[in-house]
Parts: structure tokens; C-alpha cells; sequence
């Protein structure tokens, strides 16, 4: 006869099996899947890896084609400005390494490069002193900050356009009161008086500017433009990370000359100065003002090709 301990030690062994038959299961299963999954992780990371060391050897061939493009560049503006006066117009803050890459391209292209004008900080006129010299020099009697920064960018795009006996009267005079930083090849003074009614001007600022473009290098280029037909480029560097746009770093300064219809069919505009291309751009688009012809050139919003078709 079976008694009551016989089955309760028949039922405890039974459970007892099942739950190690479970937990083997499981162990087994779990073992399993973690195989399967460390297999595919050791797939994926080989294909990263050859992934970077194919990015890695793309982005040391396109360095290289870079700088051999770079090197080369002013090569191909050979000539193509020869014994063109050219002056750079320029807000204190844009980034200057493009800018003395002009300099370089513009003097590779036989330009008679006169001088680069920097516009400084002062141009905010947040101080009264600033705002007293500033009126003084233009012999203004307003004494608020926007008519008479105002008066004054009518005043020196009238002066240079004409570049008549008042131009560097007035450069010497707002040099002199640090409203501008003049830069030439050799002595400033020089430099200024050589300043001819063919000159050629390239206005250049960007997102980085010291006093903000919509005050002073938009409302500069625009009348410069219509005061010297044919003769104003205005272009900026701008900041492209990784390959795409940033939002607000390109076409910043160039943009509103754009998107100004009256304004943009009386000059040029050039959105890539930090690369080749632009500064290729650059030379090629002053020649063919002379012509009468006028682009939008670069990588940016409404950039209607890279470079002029004169270039190609």
C-alpha cells in the first residue's frame, strides 16, 4: 500500500525535474540567442570598421585633391584681370584667411590690387564719442546712431564710386578716427590717392561681422552697386560643417543682395569665398563685369551656379 509520504516525495521529485529541465532549457536558449546576436554584432562591427578605413582613405584623397586644387588655383587665373584696379571692401569680424586668399588670387590673376578697407567696430556707434567723430567728420549735425551711420555708408559708396578728390580725403579721415583699417601692399597714403573711377570693388562680410550686415555691409554694397555700375562684387566665406548647410551661416551677408531684385541685377555675389571655387569665381565674375554681366555664384540659397560660364 502506498502511503500519503510516498507521493508527496513522488510530486516534490517531479517538480523538482521540471524545474531543472526548465532552467537548463533556458540556459540553453538564452546561450543560444546570445550566440546569434554576438555573431551579427561581430558582422556589424567588421562592416564599420571597413567602413571608417574607407571613409579614412576617401577623406586623405580628398585632401590631397584639395590641396592640389588649392595650389593650383591661382595657376588658373592667370592673367585674367590684368591691370584691373581692384579694391576689398571689408567688416572687421569676417573670417581672413579667405580674405588674404583673394588678395593672393587677385594679384595671381595680374589685378593691380590697391588696398583692402576694413570697416571697424566703431561703425556700431554705441559710444557718444564714437557718434561725435563720426559727425564731425561728415559735417552731419544728426546725432542718432542709424541716419548717421547711414550718411556715412551714402557718403563713401558716392566717394569711391566716383573716386573723386573726396575719396581718400575722407578714408584719411575716418582711418585716421578708427572708423576704418586700411591695408595695402605698400603705403597706405599711396594706396588711397591711386584710387581711379575704373576701380573694381569686392565687399566682403559675413555671420561673424562686428557691426550686423543689415546695418552697414548690405546698405554699403547696395549703393556702392548702383553708384558704380558694373564694378561691385559682394561676397562672403560661409560655414559649411560636414558637408551640408548650417542654418544662418550661408548667404547671410550675400542673401539679402539676392533677394533684392533692384539690387541684384547691379552686381555680383559670390557665397563660397572660404573655398577655390569661390575665389575662382571671384576673378572670373569681376572680368565679366566689364561686360555687363552679373551672377549669383556659389553653393547657397538662390546660387544659380558655381562659377560664371566665361569659366568653363
Amino acid at each position: 500500500m502506498v502511503n500519503f509520504r510516498f507521493h508527496l516525495v513522488s510530486l516534490t521529485a517531479v517538480f523538482l525535474a521540471l524545474a531543472v529541465g526548465i532552467g537548463l532549457g533556458a540556459t540553453v536558449v538564452d546561450q543560444a540567442t546570445v550566440d546569434v546576436l554576438q555573431r551579427r554584432l561581430d558582422g556589424v562591427s567588421e562592416r564599420v570598421d571597413r567602413t571608417d578605413r574607407e571613409n579614412q582613405r576617401l577623406g586623405d584623397d580628398l585632401g590631397r585633391w584639395s590641396k592640389f586644387a588649392e595650389e593650383a588655383s591661382n595657376e588658373s587665373v592667370e592673367g585674367r584681370l590684368a591691370d584691373v584696379p581692384v579694391v576689398v571692401v571689408g567688416v572687421q569680424g569676417t573670417e581672413r584667411a579667405p580674405v588674404e586668399a583673394l588678395q593672393a588670387s587677385l594679384v595671381a590673376a595680374g589685378a593691380r590690387y590697391q588696398a583692402t578697407l576694413w570697416f571697424t567696430s566703431k561703425l556700431r556707434l554705441e559710444k557718444p564719442e564714437d557718434i561725435n567723430d563720426l559727425a564731425r567728420i561728415l559735417g552731419a549735425t544728426a546725432r542718432a546712431p542709424d541716419p548717421l551711420r547711414q550718411a556715412a555708408v551714402a557718403r563713401l559708396a558716392s566717394a569711391l564710386a566716383g573716386a573723386d578728390a573726396d575719396a581718400p580725403l575722407l578714408l584719411r579721415a575716418l582711418r585716421d578716427a578708427a572708423f576704418v583699417d586700411v591695408e595695402a601692399p605698400g603705403d597706405d597714403d599711396v594706396a588711397l590717392d591711386g584710387l581711379s573711377s575704373g576701380t573694381r570693388f569686392v565687399v566682403v562680410s559675413g555671420a561673424e561681422a562686428e557691426v550686423p550686415n543689415e546695418q552697414l555691409a548690405v546698405p554699403f554694397a547696395a549703393q556702392l552697386a548702383d553708384a558704380a555700375r558694373g564694378r561691385v562684387l559682394a561676397a562672403e566665406p560661409g560655414r559649411e560643417p560636414q558637408g551640408s548647410d548650417q542654418p544662418g551661416q550661408r548667404a547671410v551677408f550675400v542673401g539679402p543682395l539676392r533677394d533684392n531684385a533692384s539690387v541684384s541685377s547691379l552686381l555680383t555675389t559670390v557665397d563660397n569665398l572660404e573655398d577655390f571655387r569661390g575665389r575662382f569665381a571671384v576673378v572670373y565674375a569681376l572680368r565679366d563685369l566689364a561686360r555687363g554681366k552679373v551672377g549669383q555664384y556659389g553653393v547657397g540659397p538662390r546660387a544659380t551656379s558655381l562659377v560664371p560660364e566665361t569659366a568653363s
